[in-house]
């Protein structure tokens, strides 16, 4: 059986220079590549680390490009037939040839990518990471493309078979079958510029995005059975996506589990972590865990800033959720002046967190949100277009869904384990952001309504990973306002996990 995600699996982006750092931190996954040769695979499994090759669909590099004329020529083509820039690697330039996003549907890049594929599962990895798997799709939902001959064949082929009526009557068409996209939305927009303004405005545009979308779902698919037939053994896949944006999620039902940015806003404190708890509850409604990182720029806000203490609210809450943040050790950091840099946290300040999650993993495994952010039942199991996209996320936004609420800024987090354990995550985000440290509370009683558990519960264990276990008394509730019990905790310093007896 292959295996996915666990909730108590200590991730690493990257492998790590020095091998201590697994040790630190506990790890158990490395996700983002690094097992390439048969030694390093082996010497993952020695230290009880499944770890995954990867390759890269977003461009064939800058240095590839220049050299290759045929990798030039397979990379995404704007209306007016330009190359189109990735523009987040303005500074991967090679002898004056920029980072062109590749065409994932045009035969030479997707031959490029084969190769790759191939590399990197040459050591027998266990897993698959496909980095910034939408390629060409990612093109076409923001930066204007791809309008090559390869895709516009491709869009007429799938207008032909999954188009409605409706679709013919927005293009003014009887048929498909020679359709030439690139002359409809040249009616509305002959450069890029126009087209970036106007694209919305253009008929079938949907339509569009919604082919490349799925086109590079079944590229990604594909390369995953590549990777099986490579290493003569099952892998897991996963691949680059980031939550809650929606047009990454159509591939998540050929994947094993999730692996991609979250936001954390960092420039914002923690006033904007909710969104971060939405994105971490859109994977538990879908059904795949999620191995997140930070956006770049969090990272490089943090590493300009030093504050490691708002990192530690990040991880907390992640685990809190039932998802995992990959622990900071070798972080992409991006900024437009800057470009390209790292961030390497500081292994005190994070590693303890990580150790006290492997210690005290039956705390962790085998649970289930319960409570306002329980995740919903009816959602879609495919995510192909995007009417099923956006019903996803009306169903996830019914009822404003936040966590409950106790003391100064306290986050409560109920959760159920399989064999029916109640257990309560508290995250503080009273976060002092002069002297990047969370405000310990005093003296403060985590109300639990009935609802949650239906049952009673005397007694509580209150685990952090800066103390040892604590046992306190429940207290049975019965007013006019909430039926429940409580626990009072003396006091909240990071992050408390209760189980309640």
């Amino acid at each position: 059986m292959v295996m996915t995600l666990q909730p108590d699996d200590v991730v690493f982006m990257y492998a790590a220079g020095d091998e201590q750092a697994y040790s630190d931190y506990g790890a158990t996954v490395v996700a983002w590549g690094g097992a390439h040769t048969l030694t390093q695979v082996r010497r993952f499994a020695e230290l009880g680390i499944h770890a995954t090759g990867t390759m890269w669909c977003l461009t064939a590099g800058a240095e590839n490009l220049h050299k290759s004329a045929d990798l030039r020529e397979a990379t995404a083509r704007d209306i007016e037939g330009n190359p189109i820039p990735v523009p987040w690697l303005p500074d991967h330039v090679y002898e004056g040839t920029p980072s062109w996003f590749g065409c994932t549907n045009h035969p030479s890049f997707r031959a490029h990518v084969r190769k790759e594929v191939c590399n990197a599962m040459g050591g027998g990895a266990l897993g698959l990471h496909v980095d910034d798997h939408l390629g060409s799709a990612q093109a076409a939902a923001s930066q204007g493309g791809c309008f090559c001959d390869y895709c516009m064949r491709a869009f007429s082929h799938w207008l032909t078979r999954e188009a409605s009526p409706s679709h013919l009557a927005e293009a003014g068409v009887n048929s498909f079958d020679d359709l030439d996209y690139r002359d409809l939305v040249r009616r509305f927009a002959s450069t890029r510029r126009a087209y970036l303004v106007r694209q919305h405005e253009i008929p079938l545009h949907q339509a569009f995005v919604d082919c490349q979308l799925q086109l590079a779902a079944e590229h990604t698919r594909q390369l995953g059975e590549l990777a099986a037939e490579v290493t003569g053994h099952a892998v897991t896949l996963s691949a680059n996506t980031s939550l809650p944006h929606l047009e990454h999620i159509v591939v998540a039902p050929y994947l094993t589990y999730l692996v991609g940015e979250v936001a954390q806003h960092a420039a914002r404190g923690t006033d904007d972590l909710i969104k971060a708890v939405h994105a971490y509850r859109m994977a538990e409604a879908i059904g795949k865990p999620i191995a997140a990182t930070a956006m770049g720029w969090d990272w490089a806000y943090v590493k300009e800033h030093g504050c490691s203490g708002l990192v530690q609210i990040w991880i907390a809450l992640a685990y809190a959720c039932g998802q995992r943040l990959m622990a900071p050790h070798h972080m992409w950091c991006f900024t437009p002046e800057k470009g390209t840099h790292w961030y390497d946290g500081p292994t005190e300040a994070y590693a303890p967190l990580y150790r006290f999650v492997r210690r005290c993993g039956e705390l962790f495994r085998d649970t289930v949100t319960v409570g306002p952010l329980t995740a919903p039942q009816d959602v879609p199991s495919q995510f192909r277009s995007h009417e099923q996209r956006h019903a996803l996320q009306s169903i996830l936004a019914q009822g404003d869904p936040r966590p409950l609420t106790a003391g100064d800024r306290l986050w409560v987090f109920p959760r159920r384990r399989a064999d029916g354990a109640a257990i309560v995550h508290i995250v503080n985000l009273a976060y002092d952001v002069d002297q990047d440290c969370v405000a310990t509370q005093k003296d403060i009683e985590i109300l639990l309504p009935d609802e949650l558990y239906q049952r009673a519960f005397s007694q509580a264990t209150v685990y952090s990973f800066d103390a040892d276990p604590d046992r306190t008394p429940m207290t049975c509730h019965s007013t006019d306002l909430l039926n429940g019990a409580s626990v009072r905790l003396s006091e909240q310093r990071l992050w408390s996990v209760v189980l309640l007896e």
